[in-house]
């Protein structure tokens, strides 16, 4: 029994040490953030999930005229400056249809945050819509610390 035990350990231990093999100081990942859920009839959204943990307090929602505005705080969490690309994009539920999309990039410092704000992201009095967030990140170049990018 002893033999048995030992094999059915292995895969759950080269399991646990994949994830602690990647190298410090690599490019942060480009994958998008987790998209939140809607929480309500209004379009107002909870805040997203880790995703890359660099976006937090995401509110997106309509107004009483059918115009979908979105904010965030975007932070570094890394230890480089990096260039984010936020986007926001009003989607149907259905189908998964894009009905709006803004995006914006941010050159951000280790440890700071900048606010991310997209007066209108949508304007559609249309039902069954959520607003989903996606952040990639990449290494800024030197010509390009500071804020917001053009």
């Amino acid at each position: 029994m002893r033999p048995i035990l030992i094999l059915a350990a292995i895969p759950v231990l080269a399991g646990a040490l994949a994830g602690c093999s990647e190298p410090r100081g690599e490019p942060p990942e480009t994958r998008p953030a987790m998209s939140p859920t809607q929480s309500g009839p209004t379009g107002s959204m909870s805040p997203p999930s880790a995703g890359l943990g660099v976006l937090s307090d995401f509110r997106c929602a309509p107004d009483e005229n059918g115009v979908w505005r979105g904010k965030a705080t975007l932070r570094n969490v890394g230890s480089n400056p990096n260039t984010y690309t936020v986007q926001f994009s009003v989607v149907r539920t259905a189908d998964s249809q894009v009905v709006g999309v803004k995006k914006q990039d941010f050159t951000v410092e280790p440890g700071e945050s900048v606010d991310v704000a997209f007066p209108t992201v949508a304007t559609t009095s249309a039902s069954g819509l959520e607003c989903q967030p996606s952040v990639t990140a990449e290494p800024a170049s030197s010509s390009q610390s500071g804020s917001p990018s053009p």
